[in-house]
Formats: C-alpha cells, structure tokens, sequence
C-alpha cells in the first residue's frame, strides 16, 4: 500500500504534506513510524518574514507531546523563484480563487475578473500554483483547474468562467485547457485568440444566471436566505476536506460581495440603524402583551445552526492547512445601498466566513494585487518542521502547536493532520493525482521504465513517442478479483511549468488471458506528444488506485530544431517480449516512426547487447560520422566498447555492439556522436545490459 504521496507501506500519516517512511512497525503490523513535515511561516509585528532561525527556535507537540524535530530545512521562496529551484510540495503555495456567483452582482464579477487575472499573471512566483473554481447555491462547487504552474490556463478560467462555449479542459487531472478562446489579458480588456466568437463581458450566459439568481434572492423570505447560506458554508466545509489532500498551505481567494450577516448574528443592537431599532421596539411589545409567537427569533437573535456550521467549517478548513480570504468586490459601500433599497450595505458576512480560518477581508477588489501583496511577504520564508510520528487510526486527526521563541514573532501553521484515510473521492483523487505531476513526488510502488525520443513531421511540430515500460510484478500486486485496474497519465511540462501536450490511458487486464506474459515481463505502452522545439520534462504516473499504488517517473527531453543536425537514438526490442498497449496520438496522423528500411521494430527502454542499436539521422551525411562508446565497470573503471554498423539506410543506422568481455549485468554506455569533419556533437547515455 501506499500514502497518496508516494510511500510504501501498511498505513501512513497523511499530513496534507510530504510523508516519508522513516522505520519499520515498531509492534505489529498496522503502526507506522513516519515522517510529518510541518510547513511554517514566522513573520514579525510589521508582517515581514523572519528569516535565519534554526530549529533550536522552535517547539513542536504532537497531540500534546512534545516532539524532536529531526528534520529542518527554510526556504525563502524569493531566492527560489530567482533560480527557478525545485521546491519541495510542503513549501509550495497554492492559491484557489474561488468565485461567488450567488451574492455578486454581474457588474462586480466583471471587475473582480480583471483583478484576478492581473494577480494570477503578475503577483504569483514562479513557484506557486494556483487554482480556479466557482460557486453558486443551485450548481454548488465547481472546479475548473487543477492547482497548476500554467498561467495562461489560470487567466483562461478566470475570463470565461468556465464558459464551455470558450474554456475546455483538455485532461482528465485539468492541469490545460485546450482551444480556450481567452488567451491573455491587456488593461480594460479581455483579448481572444484564436475563435471567431466574441466574449461580451455583460452577455455571456453566467453572467445572465448570477442576474437571474440575485433578482430571485432579492424576493424571497429570510428563512430561504438563511437556508442559502447554510449549503454555502456546508460546501466551503467539504472544500476543506477535499484539500486535505494536496499538500502545504492552500489559500482561498474567495471574490464575493458576501452575504447579509444579520441572518446569522441576528438584529443589530440599538447602536445600529433607526429601522433596526423601530423594528427591535416593536418585537419587545409583541413579547410585553404575550404575543411572543408573532416574533421571529432567528430574526431577532440569530441562527444558531448556522452559526455553528460556520465554526465547523473554520475548523476543517483550519485542520486542512486552508486559509479562507475575502475580497469584497461589491467596492465602496455606505449605510444606504440604493441598489437592494433601504437597508445597510455591511460586508460583516465576508469576515463571519474568514475569521475562523485566521484570514483576511480585502476591501478593493480593483486593487487585488497590492491586497495580497503584504499577504505574499509574510510568506516569503517557510520553515519545514519534520518530526517522527507513529499511528494506526485511519483518518484519526492530530492536533499540533508550535511556538517559535523569537520574541515579538508570529508562526503560522496548520492545527493539526489526518493519518492515511481509507478512501477518497474522485476530485480528491484528481487533486492528489495532479499534485504528484506537478511537485514531481517519488513513488516507485510500481516500477517503470520511460523511454522518449523526437522525431520530425513535414508542416507541424515534432512528434515525440513515448515508450513506458510498467514491471508485470509491479502490475500483479495491485491485481484485484482476477484483473488489474489502472490509469496511465503522461504530460510534458515546458521550462515555464506549462502543460504542453499530455496522454491518457485507462488499462483493464484480464489475468486469466495475460497473467502469463506480466509475469514473464510486463506491459509496454506507446503513445506521441506533439512539442514545438524546447527542453521538457515528460512526467509519467501510473496508477493503481484499488491497490492505491503508484509508480512516477521523470524523463527531460531537449526537442530539437530538425533544421539542424540531428541525431537520435532507438535501442530494438525483442518482438514480443511484452504485452502492448498503443496509446492515443491526441486525433494527429503520425507514421510509425520505429523503421528501418520495411522492418518494423519496437523501442526498448535499454540496449539489451544481443539487440540492436538505431540511429536516425537528419540533416547529417550518416556515413560521415564518428561513433565512440564507454562504460562504466561495477569497479568505477572505464573502458571503451567497440560499436559497428551493421546496416545504412538513407539517414538510418543500426549499430552493433561487441561487448568484448564484459561480465553480464548493468552498465550505463556513454555513446558520442559527431562529423568527422568536426563542427558539433551529440552525446547519449543509454542503459545497456549485458546478458
């Protein structure tokens, strides 16, 4: 079994943060030791992050007990954006901007829009991720992306609100968006590319349902209204377990004009407004002459089942590391709102919801990223608390607390963590599955191999194949009921964190008709990408989720200018070996690029040496080039192997390899190319086995 963070083992703290196995069962075999990683942000009274502490500075309790930090790293996020380093998944931020389509108006949803493309474009580092979703009373919570690096899909959702006319996403972990029709955004205006349909930002079909639901609230009784805010706080309640799964602290940008607090706080006393107290007067001589039954309490009073769901809500949010913040997009407010008639214009419903949570009410929504901008450098250094930890409860809940012996600093953290839960749902699912692609989370319950190279294509970007070999071992432990079950995820992320292109595959097996050939080798999967010249990595995750296990891996490919020499390298399989599976190629008509002369042949994810070696050359004179190999021996020494053409066809090689002795095993062959003239040169390192 493994933690939906990639460890193997019986059962596993799941922190909502990275977990890894630290020791074996201490008694039995359902206690766990493992390692929770507590992300934290220490800011002093002005709100700047207190940098250099050293985990002396820090206490930490576990349910009360005091823990040893055995593991301490900080991290100041403003340095890694500068060299674009690898963040670890329980620093990264994770920022949801969560619309509210039921307590705004079109015209304010219109300028929160310009706002949050604004800050999602020019406020976020290059390290966080973000989010969009919607919410309304009828349709409840929707997702429209993943929590992503790619910001031209974040700016897509936020234009169109999910418009389907305009936004598609293109993969089932809605990490893209293919053919959306906003593409980016200029002051003042919204400017679409490539579609010939035009985005009117006061006709679009949500817009018409946020007027339609707002005319119909306005008409409806209190107790309805109450009943409206009740399945809002309930659905931000279930947000928060939902997010439980992906890990470090995720902040809520929640864009509403709220709603009417007195619904849930009751009448103002006398300090309020004269009809607040004419009303109040009245009620009192209602309860004087014992008519007490003709008075409202929730009106007078307050609800205080709704009251209470707000404060559960704060607490699962609280536990889930999610930090709810507001902006009121209604603008500038006064005690008359001439929109709604006489009534008090009061934002107090905003931080009845972001109180509990420990976030903020913003009051501009037109200036969201100046808002957000003292919110973003408090967080600007995460220290990570590592502590080892022991439990045998699925989704029993521990509480933490640490103080930070700083004087006059303040630590944000989260309240506590689950241990392992026994089940998730499908958004659950698609959450933690886009979070290991994206924080590139190790998992090798099910082992893979991943072979990928590039190939030209007349009139269109380059084709890269893409060859996952999946261990038929690996596959037989997740088998349930006589089958195997799982999904193949394959996405190409550029240098900016963009997903370029990506492939799905669903696998059934039968074992009665392939169990033989899995155990003998496994399941051998192709598919291509399609990648404009650029240096990418192809991230690759399957998955067993019956079994919950994982195998991730991540190869970085350099795509080449075909217009330039090039070089690439195929090793042969022997034909078959394995079970195959051929994937998707996303509606594009490839040829097969595996060809030597008519002979078809299939990749192998190493160069077994009783196979053959294929070299595709482009723009290249094949029998101009030099080829040197060398491996490395189990003793560290090298040496060098003698490499042969067996066969030139046109721009294609196949290449012998005499091993000359090598004891059979594992070697890693470095394999030189380049013209005899001289000028360039190209380098492969290739596994090699030798049998």
């Amino acid at each position: 079994m493994r933690s939906r963070l990639g460890v193997s083992c019986g059962l596993l703290l799941a922190t909502g943060v990275a977990a890894g196995l630290l020791a074996q069962p201490r008694s039995g075999a359902s206690i766990q030791v493992t390692l929770v990683e507590v992300p934290v942000n220490v800011y002093d009274r002005a709100g700047n992050a207190v940098r250099g502490l050293k985990a002396g500075d820090f206490e930490l309790a576990d349910d009360g007990k005091r823990q040893s930090i055995t593991n301490f790293e900080e991290i100041d996020l403003a340095k890694i954006a500068e060299v674009k380093a690898t963040l670890p998944p329980a620093a990264r931020r994770n920022f949801m901007l969560l619309f509210d389509l039921s307590n705004s108006t079109p015209a304010s949803i219109t300028r929160s829009r310009e706002a949050a493309m604004d800050f999602v474009t020019h406020e976020l580092l290059s390290s966080d991720a973000g989010a969009v979703a919607t919410y309304t009373v009828e349709s409840g919570f929707r997702l429209l992306t993943n929590f992503t690096g790619d910001r031209d899909t974040l700016v897509a959702a936020i234009a169109t609100m999910g418009d389907p006319r305009f936004f598609k996403p293109a993969d089932p972990l809605m990490l893209a968006a293919r053919d959306y029709g906003v593409m980016k955004q200029e002051p003042g205006m919204v400017v679409r590319v490539p579609k010939a349909e035009v985005i009117a930002e006061k006709t679009t079909e949500y817009l018409e349902v946020v007027a339609a639901s707002n005319a119909m609230t306005g008409e409806v009784d209190n107790d309805y209204k109450r009943g409206r805010i009740h399945h809002q706080v309930n659905t931000f309640a279930n947000i928060g377990r939902m997010l439980d799964s992906v890990s470090g602290r995720k902040q809520i940008i929640l864009l509403s004009e709220g709603f009417d607090a007195q619904l849930i706080q009751g009448r103002e006393t006398p300090r309020g407004s004269k009809e607040t107290q004419d009303v109040s007067n009245i009620d009192s001589e209602k309860v004087v002459r014992g008519a007490s039954y003709e008075v409202n309490s929730d009106d007078r009073f307050g609800n205080a089942a709704v009251a209470s769901s707000v404060t559960t809500m704060g607490e699962l949010l609280r536990r889930s590391d999610v930090v709810l913040h507001a902006i009121d997009i209604k603008g500038l407010r006064t005690d008359v709102d001439a929109s709604a008639g006489l009534k008090r214009s009061s934002n107090e419903g905003l931080y009845l919801l972001t109180r509990p949570t420990g976030g903020e009410v913003f009051k501009n929504a037109n200036d969201l990223s100046s808002s957000f901008r003292s919110l973003l450098k408090q967080q600007e250094v995460v220290y990570i608390l590592g502590f080892q930890a022991s439990g045998s409860i699925p989704g029993r809940f521990h509480n933490l607390k640490v103080r930070v012996k700083t004087p006059g600093a303040t630590a944000s953290y989260r309240s506590g963590y689950y241990e392992l839960k026994s089940a998730e749902s499908t958004l659950e699912a698609t959450l933690a599955t886009g979070e290991i692609l994206l924080n590139d989370v190790a998992s090798e319950d099910v082992k893979t191999n991943v072979f990928t190279a590039a190939f030209p294509v007349d009139g269109e970007d380059p084709q890269v194949p893409v060859i996952v070999e999946i261990d038929g071992k690996s596959l037989l432990a997740g088998a349930k009921n006589g089958a195997v079950k799982g999904d193949l995820f394959i996405y190409a992320f550029d240098s900016e964190n963009r997903v370029r292109d990506f492939l799905f595959q669903r696998v059934a097996l039968d074992l009665a008709k392939v169990g033989a050939t899995l155990e003998k080798s496994g399941l051998k999967y192709y598919g291509a990408l399609s990648l404009p010249p650029g240096n990418y990595a192809i991230k690759t995750l399957v998955r067993l989720p019956e079994m919950k296990l994982d195998g991730f891996r991540r190869v970085d490919i350099s795509v080449p200018d075909f217009a330039q020499p090039s070089v690439v390298q195929v090793a042969t399989e022997q034909p078959g070996a394995w079970l195959v599976v051929s994937g998707g190629k996303q509606g594009r008509n490839y040829d097969y690029p595996f060809m030597v002369d008519s002979e078809r042949f299939v990749p192998a994810g190493a160069w077994d040496a009783s196979q053959r070696l294929a070299l595709f050359a482009y723009n290249v004179d094949p029998k101009n080039l030099d080829l040197t190999g060398t491996v490395k021996t189990s003793d560290g020494a090298t040496r060098n192997v003698e490499l042969s053409v067996v066969r030139m066809t046109g721009d294609r090689l196949l290449l012998e390899l005499k091993t000359g002795g090598l004891a059979a095993g594992r070697y890693a062959l470095d394999l030189s190319v380049r013209p005899k003239s001289g000028g360039w040169s190209k380098s492969f390192v290739i596994p090699l086995i030798v049998r």
